[in-house]
């Protein structure tokens, strides 16, 4: 079955069954290795039978050394020929110019071997400045001993540049589009979100290096490991944003319309072959806080029920995702693989199998089945050519659209607002679906630098294309087409903070910048501490009874709600002092409401005279003034965001003034009664000081009885 090798001590131990065809090593040290590396090649190139054992060397290598220390091990190898390789040819001066030598023909065998490398492989030298050294340091060996043609082989003038690979995002250079393309959600072609999203995942897939796959699977963590997390990050931030997006529509038909158009989105994925998207967009629509609206799936057809019930099928987990493992092997050309599922495999292979065997041995054939994985998981990183044509000011419109951030239980309390809980009840918490694997919980939402850059791209890209009169400003109108976006967005107002009718581009970007940190999803967190209660008192998650005599429960400070130690991480109940706050926050302290009637009534004016002059730019003045007569009476009538008609003023100026009133008297009792108790606590201080007193005295009193007694009996 397996036999061992001794050459200059160096042990090596073959298999009859190898992992892939080529590779019959079972086990060697990593000096046995690369001299099995050398002798892959000829004074030509590689042997075809032996190719392969070669490329899985270089692209494993990593695995268990260092690259610049594969190089100086290929320069040791060099320098040591004349004394480890025997020269049979007589009189031989071991000169480059004697073809016949063995001696210069295993040299040519190394410079083979670095040649295929720097090849095949061309970002390990593009990332790695010792590893250059270490080869130019080669170059000049063989420049001195007038080894020229050999020297050529090693040339690193022609490696590529993978600058790419150093960021977390790269600007491109703008590009003319033969077409225009809409930045507003709902008159994007299904096709193109699909292809510009193919385009997201495409860029974030191949700045994924070797190293952080390496990282992973040995850590099994995603800390210190920023690209791989991204990626993570952008399949999460996309279900959420399916989610939100569906959940953004007030009525059952609106929202089933948006569910139609992801799936015909999931349609062209599959057509792309972009799995990893495919799964995230699939796992949204599936997500319970989706699955439990049975208003809104009654509202589609029967074929967007078939279609999605296949994509399930496709990417579901049982076993171990055969189904698409079947698919994607089948698959040619472009694709994309499903990152969670090789990352999975990546970090089970790795935990069964140990990396050293029989003491230092390399465990090769470990390593040529880590070269399956890895290979799926590389290939990307050597494709040169975009697969779709990006339109830039698209891609970072929705690069920030994924990175607002919302955690489960919030997208699941804002599907209960849109379909509450009827006679079947609907479970109390989110569940994730079957297309959803482990690996995407638990990671953070993107940095601040990263946030920034998405929101500045952004934010230029709305401008650029919705800006018409370059002014440097939004209107109302202009706001209302791309605010479909971003579910759940704040109305006009809240952006415009000076309220001056108009959005700038600061007070866009300060909005944003705002709402991806932190405070659009701290308005579901609880403030909880744990609280004695002194009646009977019932957890808000399971409606039990708090039990015990002290510490019984834990009391949210800002909303006061109740739950129990187990259930409190459960709730998904709005915090709502908070997210009444969230609305200040994010407006510099003026909300819509805090609009007096005069600029309400400016703006309004305003938006309608730039509406007549638009229409028509030179109307007569007598007919100018009719129709702004008329448009101010139906505006009175309609539009109740910016000025209201005087009767409806009026009649809420009359409610605000008894409510007013009411909650002075509800002041005034609450005062009354919190000096009252603030008297009785007085009085039970007195009431303690006069006890303590007395009881001291009468301890002091027994003690000296005691004493007395004492000395009386002595």
């Amino acid at each position: 079955m397996q036999g061992v090798d001794l050459l200059v001590g160096v042990a090596l131990m073959e298999e009859d069954r190898p992992v892939l065809p080529g590779v019959n090593i079972r086990a060697a040290t990593p000096e046995r290795l690369i001299q099995l590396c050398v002798e892959v090649f000829c004074e030509a190139g590689p042997c075809e039978r032996q190719e392969e054992y070669a490329r899985v060397f270089y692209l494993m290598h990593q695995w268990f050394m260092k690259s610049e220390d594969l190089a100086q091990a290929f320069i040791d190898l060099y320098q040591g020929c004349d004394e480890t390789i025997s020269c049979d040819v007589a009189a031989c001066p071991h000169l480059p110019t004697v073809q016949q030598c063995p001696i210069q023909q295993y040299k040519a065998k190394i410079c083979q071997a670095v040649r295929y490398w720097i090849r095949h492989f061309p970002v390990h030298f593009d990332l790695d400045a010792r590893l250059v050294k270490a080869v130019e340091q080669l170059g000049c060996l063989l420049q001195s001993e007038g080894n020229v043609q050999l020297k050529e082989l090693i040339d690193l003038s022609k490696v590529p540049s993978y600058d790419w690979m150093r960021n977390m995002s790269v600007r491109q250079p703008s590009r003319k589009h033969s077409r225009k393309v809409s930045l507003v959600f709902n008159h994007l072609e299904p096709d193109e979100l699909a292809e510009q999203l193919t385009y997201l995942e495409f860029k974030a897939f191949r700045r994924i290096h070797f190293s952080d796959f390496k990282n992973y699977a040995v850590t099994a963590s995603l800390k210190e490991n920023p690209k791989l997390e991204r990626s993570i990050a952008l399949f999460n931030g996309l279900s959420q944003w399916v989610q939100c997006m569906v959940l953004s529509k007030t009525t059952p038909q609106q929202r089933a319309d948006v569910i139609i158009k992801f799936v015909n989105v999931a349609k062209r994925l599959r057509v792309l072959q972009n799995f990893n998207t495919l799964m995230a967009i699939v796992g949204g629509l599936t997500h319970s806080a989706l699955a439990r609206l049975s208003k809104t799936n009654a509202c589609l057809p029967s074929e967007t029920h078939k279609i999605l019930i296949e994509y399930t099928e496709l990417l579901s987990s049982n076993n171990n995702f055969s189904n698409y493992r079947k698919i994607y092997h089948q698959a040619t050309g472009f694709k994309i693989p499903i990152l969670g599922v090789h990352l999975k495999d990546l970090i089970s292979l790795h935990t069964a199998l140990p990396d050293k065997v029989e003491g230092n041995l390399v465990n090769f054939r470990k390593m040529a089945q880590l070269s399956l994985i890895l290979t799926e998981l590389t290939r990307l990183q050597r494709q040169d050519s975009d697969p779709v044509d990006a339109n830039m000011d698209l891609v970072n419109t929705l690069r920030l659209s994924l990175d607002l951030h919302y955690t489960e239980d919030e997208i699941y309390e804002l599907s209960l607002a849109r379909e509450p809980r009827g006679s079947v009840s609907s479970p109390t918490t989110p569940t994730k679906p079957v297309v959803f694997a482990d690996w995407v919980a638990g990671v953070k939402p993107p940095d601040p630098t990263t946030i920034n850059k998405h929101v500045h791209d952004m934010v230029e890209a709305v401008y650029k294309n919705y800006d018409h009169d370059r002014d440097g400003f939004i209107s109302h109108a202009e706001f209302e087409a791309i605010a479909g976006n971003f579910p759940f967005i704040d109305s006009f107002c809240v952006l415009d903070a000076d309220q001056d009718g108009m959005i700038s581009k600061e007070e866009m970007k300060t909005y944003f910048i705002r709402a991806n940190c932190h405070a659009v999803r701290s308005s579901f967190k609880h403030a909880f501490h744990e609280t004695t209660y002194f009646k009977p008192t019932f957890c808000i998650h399971c409606t039990g009874l708090l039990w015990g005599l002290i510490k019984q429960g834990w009391k949210c400070k800002d909303c006061a709600i109740n739950a129990h130690k187990h259930c409190k991480d459960l709730v998904v109940m709005e915090c709502r002092s908070k997210g009444h706050r969230r609305t200040e926050s994010m407006s510099n302290g003026v909300g819509p409401h805090d609009l007096t009637l005069s600029a309400k009534r400016k703006i309004s004016q305003r938006h309608r005279r730039a509406q007549n002059l638009s229409a028509n730019p030179s109307p007569q003045p007598e007919i100018r003034v009719l129709r702004e007569g008329r448009q101010r009476s139906h505006s009175e009538s309609q539009d109740g965001e910016f000025y209201e008609g005087k009767p409806l003023i009026y009649e809420r100026l009359i409610k605000a003034e008894e409510a007013r009133e009411q909650l002075m008297d509800e002041n005034l009792r609450l005062r009354a009664r919190l000096e009252t108790a603030n008297e009785q606590i007085l009085t039970l201080k007195a009431h303690i000081g006069v006890i303590r007193q007395n009881t001291i005295s009468f301890i002091l009193e027994q003690m000296d009885a005691l004493n007395m007694q004492r000395d009386t009996e002595v």
